[in-house]
């Protein structure tokens, strides 16, 4: 079983907004490092729940994709930025596959 841990501040971020959450990859350039997967949050549930295992926490659905390669200790999802400017869902503790 994934362990996941939701800030109190992202977990209000996420219920005033969805029910679920949805990590999955996304294709970035990394400079010298060429393209890389970096993994992200997204409010709600994605269109093919197959290719994702669900994970309660806190009351909230957690999909992740996946190929993800999860740290032993789990993963965290929290609020990042300035509640007053713009506030996003990041996530720590894994990482995907280019």
């Amino acid at each position: 079983m994934i362990k996941v841990e939701i800030s109190e501040d992202a977990r209000d971020f996420i219920l005033n907004r969805a029910e679920a959450v949805t990590v999955e990859a996304m294709m970035t350039c990394g400079g010298c490092f060429g393209l890389t997967m970096m993994p992200v949050v997204l409010e709600g549930e994605p269109s093919e729940p197959e290719k994702y295992e669900v994970i309660i926490a806190d009351g909230i659905k957690v999909y992740i994709l996946k190929e993800a390669v999860i740290n032993p200790e789990g993963i965290r999802i929290f609020l990042e930025g300035n509640k007053f400017v713009y506030q996003e869902l990041e996530v720590e503790g894994l990482r995907y596959s280019a």
